[in-house]
């Protein structure tokens, strides 16, 4: 069996245990993260409390973490196209688990911002990782819907967040909102256990062995049949054509520019108006309490928009549905930013998080499937990870905004500014992935 009769086994199998088992795996991955990085939002008024630090510093912390998340899904991307998609996930879970656990244990705010900078680095390296493995184990007429479905997840993660923080941080403070966080260590040995190595990166690596019993496995739980298999030494096309080419070669320098605007500027969205909202919303006339029972409604919007994104992604153009989304969150922002009586922010801002979920829901899929399986990790990595500078600068933009004497509105504009120029710079991306093998879509690359 060569390697072609192999992949093209997978990207045309029928939807079955093994995709159902990779997706909630996956999707606990990303709960996971949503969570970890939405809670920090809800913990300020908690932290200033108990330590008398300022809003500033609490901006800090938000961001220290997210530039975290830039390292993290940096080196997890390179860590992975050498040694591994699943073993470098599960040993992210396990350090990810230790990290949110010693973290609820912080005894002052300097010792908080360094382990919130660790959590970071955890948060920031599954992502890139799980996203590999679904584009790499989908078939080929399911991969969008997948990957977006995957993101649902982070939907359900975020509204999670937000629930702790309505229910515990409120009548328990910040520590036990943290402590959640070490269910990482569950994860871990679920994922080292029920998920096989990426046969992609397998077969590219020549561990020919390995990716014998890996396919069996996956063979077994797809048909429930056992088959003998003697794989064909190769190389695959992928790293024969053009094989010293990097991210920033003449052939990817566009996408991958593209793709670090586009991160930056979903982070810089996410973490400015979503993270901040209670504290956002808390400075106009609402309550603490009232703002985090919003909070809660709105997030919610996050789940149907990625549903929605699931359920077009693989029936029309991944390039197209990006864009609509972009733009429907832009005139979203807009909107909300003008919001000002309770029903109307509740209703704009729900729909403000139908779109961020529709857009987040295609990033992931339109990223991942745009470069060739040897430099898979390292760009979907760099992608993600530079994008975590927008998160990094967002909640600093939005206290210096505030602090001018600027309202919701012009912190909304300003996102919405933004947007509009990512629109721009993605619009020169015009690959269309949409049905197409991965293989197909290199091998002129």
């Amino acid at each position: 069996m060569n390697q072609n009769t192999i992949l093209h086994s997978f990207d045309n199998a029928r939807f079955g245990k093994f995709h159902v088992i990779l997706m909630v795996l996956a999707g606990l991955c990303w709960m996971l993260v949503a969570y970890g990085v939405t809670i920090i939002g809800f913990l300020s008024t908690s932290l200033r409390e108990e330590w008398q630090v300022s809003a500033s510093a609490i901006g800090w912390l938000a961001s220290i973490g997210m530039l975290g998340m830039f390292m993290g899904a940096v080196i997890i991307g390179i860590l992975s196209d050498k040694f591994g998609r699943r073993n470098m996930l599960a040993l992210t879970l396990v350090f990810l688990g230790v990290a949110f656990i010693t973290s609820s244990f912080a005894w002052n705010y300097p010792s908080l911002l360094v382990l919130r900078f660790l959590t970071g680095l955890g948060l920031g390296a599954i992502l890139p990782v799980s996203s590999t493995l679904i584009a790499e184990f989908s078939p080929s007429k399911n991969r969008g819907a997948m990957s977006v479905t995957m993101n649902a997840c982070w939907g359900v993660g975020g509204t999670f967040a937000a629930l702790a923080g309505y229910s515990l941080v409120l009548n328990q403070g910040w520590r036990p909102a943290l402590l959640i966080g070490g269910t990482a260590l569950i994860i871990s040995p679920l994922v080292r256990l029920l998920l096989p190595e990426s046969m992609r990166f397998l077969l590219g690596k020549g561990k020919w062995k390995e990716a014998e019993g890996e396919f069996l496995r996956v063979h077994r739980q797809l048909t429930g049949e056992s088959q003998a298999i003697c794989l064909e030494c190769y190389q695959p096309v992928d790293i024969v054509i053009g094989k010293n080419r990097g991210i920033w070669s003449r052939s990817f320098a566009r996408i991958t520019f593209a793709l670090w605007v586009l991160w930056i500027a979903l982070n810089f969205f996410y973490q400015g108006a979503f993270v901040w909202l209670p504290t956002l919303l808390t400075g106009t006339q609402f309550s603490e309490g009232r703002s985090f029972l919003l909070t809660i409604l709105i997030s919610l919007g996050q789940i149907p928009g990625t549903l929605i994104a699931a359920f077009l992604a693989d029936r029309m153009s991944r390039r197209k549905l990006l864009f609509i989304s972009l733009a429907l969150l832009t005139a979203g922002s807009l909107l909300f930013g003008l919001s000002q009586k309770d029903a109307w922010v509740l209703i704009l801002g729900f729909l403000l998080m139908v779109f961020n979920g529709m857009a987040w829901g295609m990033a992931y899929p339109f990223s991942s499937e745009l470069f060739p399986t040897r430099m898979r990790g390292t760009a979907t990595g760099w992608a993600t990870g530079i994008g975590r500078l927008g998160g990094v600068a967002a909640p600093l933009m939005v206290s210096w905004v505030t602090l001018a004497g600027g309202s919701i509105f012009h912190v909304f504009l300003m996102f919405s500014c933004v947007l509009i120029i990512t629109i721009f710079i993605v619009g020169g991306v015009k690959l269309e992935t949409t049905g197409r093998s991965l293989e197909e879509l290199y091998s002129g690359s």
